[in-house]
């Protein structure tokens, strides 16, 4: 139970993530080590789960799919998702530098730890990184789509299933190619109103797109571990290009926004650079990986086992 409780909270944290444009709960999932065991659990569903149920009963079916852990990770997931969105939002418009800046903390905190483990020494891992950068920059430096998608169910099916995607992924955020879509507030929107026909039809796109993506990175983590956790690691450094705290709208209306210095953030929207907050900020975004890091032991063999063991 203490462990459930443990997932639970970290899938509150994932959901949180994932409500922010910009920040995936899949980063979230890696800091606390259980990256990998979700993505094994994940691959695991198939239908010949179905035959362990026929022959050995509900409880092995069960354990064999890990749904207990799995269970627990959406319950917080969802929990955090349907407590947190106005929150969520609210910061984003009365305090977007503070809250920004605590997302910039929890990612630089976030790539210096899971640095340790690489090869640095090799040149493979660098061109790795850098090609994970580069991808997660120009990904989320696209403009979006605005009003060129039609509202439809088949619509909000396929945003899901290209979305789930990019959550999966640490440093590529779903909620921002929901942005990209120009889907992010259409679906936020259901969201708040309770709109269940298109919150279901987009959980479906979700869950098909998802069910599709985990076989791939479950392949390649398992033939290429080092390389492929480099450019996941930089796809989360090249995140920190869309998290920056002051950014004014772009006139050119090629891009969501464009980075600016706190001076030129003064001048130009006339609020306040709260360089103190962000500081602060950043300085709490550190100290919750460091937490988050030492609570899971960052090791995602511990967790493993212990799923097992359960």
């Amino acid at each position: 139970m203490k462990r459930l409780s443990g997932i639970y909270l970290r899938g509150m944290a994932m959901g949180a993530a994932d409500v922010v444009p910009g920040v995936s709960g899949g980063t979230i999932a890696l800091i606390t080590g259980i990256y990998e065991t979700l993505i094994r659990t994940l691959s695991g569903l198939t239908p010949s789960l179905l035959g362990i149920w026929r022959r050995q009963g509900f409880m092995a079916f069960w354990r064999a799919a890990n749904l207990g852990f799995l269970s627990a990770l959406l319950a917080g997931i969802v929990t955090s998702i349907a407590l947190l969105a106005r929150l969520i939002t609210w910061l984003m418009d009365a305090y977007p530098v503070p809250l920004w800046s605590f997302f910039c903390g929890l990612i630089i905190a976030s790539i210096l730890l899971l640095l340790k483990p690489l090869p640095l020494r090799r040149a493979s891992t660098w061109l790795m990184l850098a090609a994970g950068g580069l991808i997660a920059v120009w990904v989320m430096s696209r403009p979006p789509l605005g009003d060129a998608l039609s509202l439809t169910l088949p619509v909000f099916f396929i945003a899901g299933a290209v979305a789930i995607c990019a959550m999966i992924l640490p440093g590529i955020s779903g909620s921002f190619i929901l942005v990209i879509l120009g889907m992010y507030a259409p679906v936020l929107a259901a969201v708040k109103g309770a709109e269940w026909a298109i919150l279901l039809t987009f959980v479906a796109g979700c869950a098909t797109g998802l069910l599709s993506f985990v076989h791939l990175l479950r392949w390649l983590l398992a033939r290429f571990h080092e390389p492929v956790m480099a450019m996941l690691v930089g796809f989360m450094a090249g995140s920190l290009a869309v998290l920056w705290p002051w950014r004014v709208p772009d006139s050119g209306g090629e891009t969501l926004f464009r980075n600016v210095w706190p001076a030129h953030y003064v001048a130009e929207t006339g609020l306040p650079a709260m360089l103190p907050a962000a500081l602060i900020a950043l300085i709490a975004g550190v100290v919750l990986v460091w937490l988050l890091s030492h609570f899971a032991g960052h090791n995602e063999a511990n967790s493993a086992a212990g799923t097992s063991a359960s």
